[in-house]
């Protein structure tokens, strides 16, 4: 069963979105359906505020989570 995240985490994805002009981390995309993706998993104890988000558009925010699109948080 999921996680149920804070209402922190909600203020801190739409706040992410915001100041990236919900720009896509990846294709550079800008869409108002922008998604804010922790970089560190929730699951996996990560973070849920906007040191640890990005915004990705849907289809790469789809793309990452099928295993299709890697992304190096070291190097961002």
């Amino acid at each position: 069963m999921a996680q149920k995240r804070p209402k922190e985490h909600t203020k801190a994805q739409k706040k992410v979105k915001e100041i990236e002009a919900y720009q896509c981390l990846v294709c550079g995309t800008i869409t108002k359906s922008a998604q804010g993706h922790h970089l560190i998993p929730y699951s996996e104890g990560g973070s849920a505020d906007m040191q640890n988000m990005t915004t990705l558009c849907p289809s790469c925010h789809r793309k990452y989570h099928s295993g299709e699109l890697k992304i190096d948080i070291y190097r961002l």
